[in-house]
């Protein structure tokens, strides 16, 4: 991570560079262009933007790729939907409990002694009249949270990998970090990536990038692994037991060395991809400081030659 605002701010203001209204449409276009994630787009965006041209709706029309996101699919319209649904219950059973409350508080006051018994009993049947819809508005919400919370998880993932995004990725190391205290991260490279781009193109670079996200996820779990950047990932060791997470990194990294890939097309060779990954713990280090450690491990990693996890412990000679 760097110092830049978040991708959510920064979409925001892109927009209004673009005199672009803040339509669901256009942010997750903005949202798509800034997150890298789809280079082909990227490109196309910034050929039209060049030399301070401003986009104009034909042409986010024609250049947004076609995929399904809970920001324009409908589900914010449900979601509005069942939170109005929701409000409204609570506000009638409140509101009218709280005016037949204030009602037979003033008449209990002025009240004849045989009739407070009635007005007790009003009470109490009127209050458990509440606190069942509140009950029902409460099991509602619950309801209302976890959907909000699959949203959530869906508008972070990457729509290449399906793995946790960048910005995913750092909301949940910096939860990590508050949580656990002392934990580690791993920064993975892939060393061949840019050769088979160049030699394949695109479309062959993303079949290499799920097939490390497929082997990393299986090799790292139950440790999370995200997209950390156009050729890297991260894996997030949210524990103290830094040795069994170094463990999983190294046969990721022999599992993905031994994948023979090939060429859909005429089952050609394609040669191997390994992973360098560079492994740091916090030692009481900001989420940011212990990031920039792991990544300048895995360059290093691939300055000598790749196919290797460096540890950060092991170099500087402190037991994990």
């Amino acid at each position: 991570m760097t110092n830049e605002d978040s991708i959510g701010v920064r979409a925001i203001r892109f927009l209004d560079a673009q005199k672009l209204d803040h339509s669901p449409e256009h942010y997750a276009f903005a949202h798509q262009y800034l997150s890298g994630s789809d280079r082909a787009f990227s490109d196309a965006v910034d050929r039209e933007i060049e030399g301070g041209v401003r986009l104009r709706q034909a042409v986010v029309q024609a250049l947004m790729p076609q995929t399904t996101s809970p920001v324009v699919d409908g589900t914010f319209d449900r979601l509005t939907t069942q939170l109005l649904d929701l409000l409204t219950k609570v506000t009638l059973a409140t509101g009218g409990l709280n005016k037949d409350l204030t009602r037979t508080a003033a008449a209990l006051v002025s009240g004849e002694p045989q009739e407070v018994r009635k007005l007790v009993l009003f009470m109490i049947r009127r209050t458990a009249e509440a606190e069942t819809s509140l009950s029902a508005a409460l099991q509602q919400a619950q309801t209302f949270r976890d959907t909000l919370n699959g949203v959530r998880e869906e508008i972070g993932r990457d729509p290449l990998t399906g793995l946790p995004g960048t910005e995913s990725m750092a909301q949940r190391l910096e939860a990590s970090f508050r949580a656990v205290g002392n934990c580690s991260i791993a920064i993975i490279e892939l060393d061949q990536l840019d050769g088979f781009v160049a030699m394949h193109g695109r479309a062959i670079g993303d079949r290499v990038l799920k097939a490390a996200a497929l082997t990393l996820k299986d090799a790292c779990s139950p440790y999370q692994v995200g997209r950390w950047g156009e050729a890297s990932f991260m894996t997030l060791i949210d524990e103290p037991d830094f040795a069994t997470g170094v463990a999983k990194l190294e046969l990721a990294r022999a599992d993905m060395a031994a994948r023979q890939l090939r060429l859909r097309e005429n089952d050609l060779p394609l040669g191997r991809i390994t992973l360098s990954v560079g492994v740091a713990t916090t030692r009481g280090r900001s989420a940011k400081d212990v990031t920039k450690a792991a990544a300048r491990l895995s360059r290093k990693a691939q300055r000598q030659g790749g196919n290797q996890v460096l540890a950060e412990a092991q170099l500087i000679g402190i037991p994990s």
